[in-house]
């Protein structure tokens, strides 16, 4: 059994999780036009968040990468579409506010001691 993360991953990790909550309550406007897209949505973040959040907890070293590498996508589109007329201000305040969750997760995850976590887990390897 491995031990529980530092006090910082578990703050790291709640704050991805209010910056889903956030970012899926921007987008929802948008995926609310069809039930099919909203579920989908709603599925496609879920397991994202859940794949990311598990491998945080477990110290795993891609986790944090590919949810900097995501985050920095989602960045690089809402600074692309920040001034398109048909956003309301309120979807473009969430989307800023769960960028500063996501920040504040980074700095955790990438500053020490929550770094340390994801030098000391070790990967796992196939049994043969």
């Amino acid at each position: 059994m491995s031990p529980l993360p530092p006090r910082q991953i578990l703050q790291a990790l709640a704050l991805l999780w209010i910056s889903t909550g956030l970012g899926f309550a921007a987008g929802y406007p948008d995926a609310v036009k069809s039930w099919g897209t909203l579920a989908l949505a709603v599925l496609f973040m879920l397991g994202v968040a859940i794949t990311l959040s598990v491998a945080l907890w477990q110290g795993r070293n891609w986790g944090r990468m590919a949810y900097l590498i995501l985050v920095l996508l989602s960045l690089a589109e809402l600074v692309a579409t920040w001034d398109i007329s048909e956003r309301q201000a309120v979807e473009r305040a969430l989307e800023a506010v769960s960028f500063v969750a996501d920040a504040g997760s980074f700095f955790l995850m990438f500053t020490m001691p929550g770094s340390q976590w994801f030098q000391s887990q070790p990967e796992p390897h196939d049994q043969a």
